[in-house]
């Protein structure tokens, strides 16, 4: 298993790199993925300290390719919609009929989705609950994590010039964004919840 954790981070590396490489968003750019070296960080760790199952891993790891491709391009400037057209011709944006883009709503929503496992093992290994007490407070701690990032968008907001607050926190115009990032990442982590709670 250590062996699959060493190739996914070091893929995860040279992904990241890759994208800021040819990322067009400079300083802002480099801001976001502060959270990609964060996640760089985690994977190394546990590498060594080997504390995830393999789940938890791959769930990490699906998260933090989302977040890497999503700070590389602001969130707010994501391409998906060209993507969708250019591989399924389909309109995504125009057949829902929105005006803003999402991709950061996704990130929010796999945040709860995909980290709750990792959370998980976390909190079963930290302090020896069993394994029904463990998801439980990992599924708390995923809604207090959310809670958490928006608050510290809240201080960057006060913080950074109008511009750069706007560009790092992907509100695009939306004064209700950071209760809706946190209502996703609450669905999110419901998912696997009870996917979860049906294999303990």
């Amino acid at each position: 298993m250590k062996k699959i954790k060493v190739i996914l981070t070091a893929t995860y590396l040279a992904f990241t790199l890759f994208m800021m490489h040819i990322s067009e968003f400079g300083f802002n750019m480099y801001l976001n993925n502060l959270g990609s070296a964060f996640l760089i960080g985690l994977m190394l760790l546990d590498i060594r300290k080997n504390v995830l199952s393999i789940l938890g891993f791959w769930g990490l790891w699906m998260f933090s390719v989302l977040h890497s491709l999503g700070a590389c391009w602001l969130y707010s400037f994501v391409p998906y919609n060209d993507w969708m057209i250019y591989l399924f011709d389909f309109d995504f944006q125009s057949f829902f009929g929105f005006t803003r883009n999402h991709y950061d709503r996704l990130v929010h929503f796999s945040f709860g989705l995909l980290l709750l496992p990792a959370t998980r093992d976390l909190v079963a290994k930290k302090f020896k609950f069993n394994p029904v007490q463990a998801l439980f407070v990992a599924f708390l701690s995923i809604q207090v994590f959310s809670m958490v990032y928006e608050l510290f968008e809240w201080s960057l907001a006060l913080t950074l010039s109008e511009g750069m607050a706007e560009s790092y926190n992907g509100q695009q115009g939306d004064m209700w964004d950071a209760h809706k990032d946190m209502a996703l990442a609450l669905l999110g982590s419901v998912f696997t919840y009870m996917f979860l709670r049906k294999r303990s």
